[in-house]
């Protein structure tokens, strides 16, 4: 086996489970198990060396204001965490490693609205992948 086929290898198992590892992130995410869904965040964020470091953060940055909101019902703690995963989302189109930015966006930036008027969410958005 040549060299460049164990770095292609090495490479696609590095692709496939940090792909496997998001996955099971959005899974805790959308179950409003945002404890884990942030360990398995921070886990990637770690591994991740190129410009994804940002859009992990801003997924890291979501899940800590929803949990936040979910567990120590601390709508300004949540406030502070959702405007900086918008911001650290804005180098990144409207779709990146398969997540659906745009509806996470839109949905984020509603809650935003209504905690900025002290009307707590009923529903938490979902992050979906396309």
């Amino acid at each position: 086996m040549k060299v460049s086929q164990k770095k292609s290898r090495h490479s696609d198992f590095g692709v496939i489970y940090e792909r496997s590892r998001l996955l099971l992130a959005i899974q805790q995410f959308n179950r409003k198990d945002f404890f884990k869904c942030h360990e398995i965040l921070e886990d990637i964020w770690f591994d991740v060396r190129d410009k994804s470091r940002d859009f992990y953060r801003g997924l890291l940055h979501i899940t800590v204001g929803f949990y936040h909101l979910n567990n120590k019902k601390n709508p300004a703690g949540a406030l502070i965490q959702l405007n900086k995963a918008l911001s650290r989302f804005e180098d990144f189109g409207e779709n990146f490693k398969g997540v659906n930015l745009k509806v996470l966006r839109v949905q984020t930036l509603k809650i935003i609205s209504r905690l900025q008027k002290n009307d707590l969410p009923k529903r938490f958005p979902k992050i979906t992948i396309d």
